[in-house]
């Protein structure tokens, strides 16, 4: 796994390339439709399953959040406004092996940065777990705070 982070004038970035022993259209289910998505967030859904359309995710408590998704390529890509940020997936396959390029934008108004890469880069990795084994990597197996402190010394967020 490449990760990279990096800021501009207004955005924090992140990038992350990893190899997935897969098949792109096995992957590309995971992350672009509702039956794979719930697989390792399950609180994500899609409305319908194509650019213009929203991804929902589902706070609790009958509370919702919409993603526009705006970008929606069958097994090559998914692009979608996650709150005031953008992620986008990209798939390239190589023989047996997919390479998932995952990047998000978040501006510095979004004021849990550090958290919210911390996040995508577990999800990014569940996504690995589950497409190679059919299990998605546990919660309680991934150190969060050593991870989201690593992001803030790197970005300089403190």
């Amino acid at each position: 796994m490449n990760v990279n982070y990096r800021t501009d004038e207004t955005h924090a970035h992140q990038t992350i390339d990893v190899s997935i022993h897969s098949h792109k259209s096995h992957v590309f289910k995971l992350l672009g439709t509702t039956e794979g998505i719930k697989q390792w967030f399950p609180e994500l859904s899609f409305e319908e399953e194509r650019a213009g359309s929203q991804l929902i995710f589902d706070l609790g408590n009958n509370e919702y959040e919409y993603a526009k998704i705006t970008d929606y390529h069958p097994n090559d890509h998914i692009g979608y406004d996650w709150d005031q940020g953008h992620v986008d997936f990209s798939l390239e396959e190589k023989g047996d092996t997919v390479t998932l390029t995952f990047k998000e934008s978040l501006p510095f108004t979004f004021e849990t940065i550090a958290n919210d890469f911390t996040g995508w880069y577990f999800q990014i990795q569940s996504v690995k777990k589950l497409a190679e084994t059919g299990q998605p990597l546990s919660k309680d197996a991934f150190d969060f705070k050593s991870k989201t402190d690593e992001i803030e010394q790197t970005l300089n967020l403190n």
